[in-house]
């Protein structure tokens, strides 16, 4: 198998000839000559068995084998370059790296890893944000924080961040001066996650925590980033759902209050998680163990996985 697969030269400038169009482009860019990419590139055709140009005049056409090979090469390289960077980022011990989704990375673990350089201004922390995170791509990274329950198939170490409440959110100048039941909240103009777009809670999931049945109306304000609908209610465009780890700082800034003490709690949470088959480095234990101890400190009591619920008020 490893005879008949081409050299990663051989790769590097089919990628270059086909996403250029052109030999003498990727000559150029490559900085060789023409001939030595038009000999490589019919050295790669001998080896594959199969044409990936149709030469024509003053024109270089990928054939549909060509096409498809293209399409695999570009992912193969992306993964490489991804490999080869992740493991120079885990051989600088000052580093470490980090994933999570765009809101945590955003408004949770931002404003922490900003203290975090105060104390130790040596270890340089890399967020990764992604919402398309998985476990798979956690494992890529010194760390991970994933929301679920704490069952991974992966062989993590796991450790709870945070649990996840939902509570209704609008702008602090919002013209609503009492603290509103689910049903008075029905009433209101409320703002949306587009449910065909976002995996997480929207309202239908929120009332129907409390026994009541919802549908989005045809003419909802529909947004499909969580981002994107909390700005909407900073706004005072509405009421919207708001993720008590993102809204804890704007509501002690007074940019907004909640609508009701009335929470959902969708027995979710978040971990922070790395592999058991790689140990991590001394930057990255010390952010690990100063990070779980500022979560500690900031929630004030212990919280725990019994019964999946939290002990906090």
């Amino acid at each position: 198998m490893r005879k008949s697969l081409p050299f990663m030269s051989s790769l590097v400038f089919f990628e270059a000839s086909a996403r250029l169009g052109s030999f003498t482009k990727a000559a150029k860019e490559l900085c060789v000559t023409q001939s030595a990419v038009s000999k490589k590139i019919g050295l790669l055709e001998e080896s594959l068995g199969f044409e990936l140009f149709a030469r024509e005049p003053r024109q270089l056409i990928l054939t549909e084998a060509g096409e498809e090979f293209y399409n695999e090469t570009k992912s193969v390289l992306h993964q490489m370059y991804e490999s080869i960077n992740r493991i120079k980022r885990y051989a600088d011990t000052n580093t470490v790296t980090i994933t999570c989704t765009q809101a945590v990375s955003h408004y949770w673990l931002f404003p922490r890893i900003t203290r975090f350089n105060l104390k130790h201004p040596d270890i340089a922390i890399n967020i990764y944000a992604s919402n398309a995170i998985t476990e798979a791509t956690c494992a890529q990274f010194d760390l991970g924080i994933l929301n679920g329950t704490d069952d991974w198939k992966a062989d993590f170490h796991s450790h709870l961040l945070f649990f996840e409440r939902i509570y209704p959110i609008c702008q602090y100048e919002y013209p609503i001066d009492k603290l509103l039941t689910p049903e008075e909240i029905l009433d209101q103009k409320l703002i949306h996650l587009d449910p065909s777009d976002w995996k997480w809670p929207t309202w239908i999931d929120w009332f129907a925590s409390f026994g009541i049945e919802f549908k989005i109306p045809s003419n909802a304000q529909l947004f499909n980033q969580v981002t994107l609908a909390l700005e909407a209610s900073r706004q005072g465009m509405g009421i919207g759902l708001g993720w008590e780890f993102m809204t804890e700082q704007m509501l002690d800034r007074h940019e907004l209050k909640r609508v009701s003490d009335a929470f959902y709690a969708p027995n979710m949470a978040d971990f922070l998680v790395y592999r058991k088959s790689r140990e991590l480095s001394d930057a990255a234990k010390i952010f690990r163990d100063w990070l779980l101890e500022d979560v500690s400190e900031s929630q004030g009591e212990a919280i725990t996985l019994d019964g999946f619920s939290s002990n906090l008020s």
